[in-house]
């Protein structure tokens, strides 16, 4: 994304974008410009760009199972557990549980989708900057700093469980987009190999019926639920500029797409909701800071 869930001290070049359109000023114009060239984002737009001409936003189609999509949306009060989670936070959360509190007093932020846990171990991706991996036991927490020699990660967008044999899927931003895959055993944690060089920074990840899809990240541009070998499925028009927050999987075949806008540009959220069988949109609209669809407007 353009700036940080949390907030950033790096130029944030949707908010010039923004300046430029109000405004029609030049100098906010060549400033974010120049950020996107300082921050290696050429790819990124050009990309953006690609897809708003080649790829527009998806229908959405009649729902097969009428029933389950009502179940689906009687949950939206729990879709607004999403965003990111202090150290202090963590330790609340879990605490009982894990020893988060051996996590070092500067542990900034993680993303509720960078949180993976099963039996007895915690894996947690940093959002901050220089990110690190935290994997935590009910006895030990062990950092791994692999991402701080890597250039352009600032951040652990995602964490996923990846099969059975103790791997697990991680995503990157800002500026290098990275898909890799890691291990974890034997109380350690490490790099086995990159998956997706560019443009994989996804925001998002969920396994229905043995399959894995990932939430893509870009603000104020299009966006996709992609899949492992690259497949891709642009949303609804209401959230096609609305990077994906997070994934929210019902009956091992649909699941929920939260998207929003920084919070830098406004307040706008869409509940979508994916047929991973049909691989068709059933859903999508606005939602309000309550946690209920919004009137309808125009895009």
């Amino acid at each position: 994304m353009f700036s940080s869930l949390h907030g950033t001290t790096q130029p944030f070049i949707t908010a010039h974008w923004q300046t430029f359109k109000a405004t029609g000023s030049i100098l906010s114009l060549a400033t974010m410009l120049a950020v996107i060239i300082r921050q290696h984002r050429t790819l990124e737009l050009l990309y953006g760009g690609y897809c708003q001409l080649f790829h527009g936003p998806s229908p959405v189609e009649p729902c097969e199972d009428e029933a389950a999509l009502i179940a689906i949306l009687q949950n939206r009060p729990a879709f607004i557990h999403h965003g990111t989670v202090s150290r202090e936070q963590l330790i609340a959360s879990y605490g009982e549980s894990f020893r988060v509190d051996l996590l070092p007093p500067d542990f900034e932020w993680a993303r509720w989708e960078s949180i993976w846990r099963e039996d007895e171990q915690l894996i947690i991706g940093e959002y901050g900057e220089d990110s690190r991996i935290a994997h935590v036991t009910p006895t030990s927490c062990a950092l791994n700093t692999y991402y701080r020699q890597v250039r352009g990660v600032r951040h652990i967008h995602s964490i996923e469980k990846y099969g059975e044999s103790g791997e697990f899927l991680v995503t990157t931003g800002d500026s290098s987009k990275f898909l890799d895959l890691w291990f974890v055993g034997n109380g350690q944690t490490g790099f086995v190999r990159r998956l997706t060089r560019h443009l994989a920074g996804f925001t998002a990840v969920t396994k229905v019926n043995g399959e894995y899809f990932f939430g893509t990240d870009f603000s104020s541009r299009p966006n996709c639920i992609q899949t492992l070998d690259g497949t891709k499925y642009f949303f609804p028009e209401k959230a096609y500029k609305l990077y994906v927050a997070a994934f929210f999987a019902f009956f091992d075949r649909y699941f929920v797409c939260v998207n929003t806008e920084l919070s830098a540009v406004g307040p706008t959220k869409t509940v979508s909701v994916f047929d991973a069988h049909r691989r068709r949109f059933v859903f999508c609209e606005y939602w309000d800071a309550a946690g209920t669809t919004a009137p309808h407007r125009k895009s």
